[in-house]
C-alpha cells in the first residue's frame, strides 16, 4: 500500500445545540471519555507506528473538541480545520485523499458520518459491525491510484463503551 489514512468519526454529541445550530452541537460527557480512551490507544500506537503529519477537521464543534482531545499532551502537528470535511460525501472525501496522497506519512481527517463510512466502502470494503458509531477511528491502507475497493482497513477502533 501506497498511503495510509486514518478516518476519525467524531465522539458522541448532544442532539442539539444552544444556537439551534448542527455545527455548534458539542461532545457529551461519554463522547469525551470516548476520547480519552482513544488518547490512551494513540500513545501506546505511537511508540513503535509511523504517526500523522497532517490532521484535517471538520469545522463543526464536536469534530474540533474530538481531535482535541485526543491529540491532548502528544508530540503531534497541530490539527487543522478544513471546511471541505463539512458534511462530506465519499466522493468528496476521496478528492481530499487524493490531494495529500504522496506524503509519506499517514493522513487523518476528522469528520462525519454518512460520508466517512461510505468512503471506507468505497475505497476498501464495509466495516465490520456496529460500523462508524461515534468514536471510530479506522486506519485505511490504500493505492495511490484510489481505486474501488482495492485498499484494505488496517484496523477499526472502537473506543466507546
Amino acid at each position: 500500500m501506497d498511503l495510509e489514512v486514518w478516518l476519525l468519526r467524531h465522539a458522541e454529541a448532544t442532539p442539539e445545540s444552544p444556537t439551534g445550530r448542527d455545527r455548534d452541537r458539542a461532545l457529551t460527557e461519554h463522547g469525551q471519555q470516548t476520547c480519552i480512551r482513544l488518547r490512551h490507544w494513540l500513545a501506546d500506537y505511537a511508540r513503535s507506528h509511523r504517526m500523522p503529519k497532517t490532521i484535517f477537521y471538520s469545522p463543526a464543534k464536536r469534530t474540533q473538541q474530538t481531535i482535541a482531545a485526543v491529540v491532548e499532551d502528544l508530540a503531534l502537528p497541530t490539527p487543522q480545520s478544513l471546511d471541505a470535511l463539512w458534511a462530506a460525501s465519499a466522493g468528496e472525501l476521496v478528492d481530499i485523499i487524493s490531494k495529500h496522497k504522496h506524503q509519506p506519512d499517514p493522513l487523518w481527517l476528522v469528520g462525519h458520518n454518512p460520508g466517512l463510512s461510505d468512503v471506507v466502502s468505497w475505497l476498501a470494503t464495509d466495516l465490520p459491525w456496529p460500523g462508524m458509531k461515534p468514536g471510530t477511528l479506522v486506519r485505511l491502507g490504500l493505492s495511490s491510484k484510489l481505486h474501488p475497493r482495492e485498499g484494505q482497513i488496517l484496523e477499526v477502533i472502537q473506543a466507546m463503551d
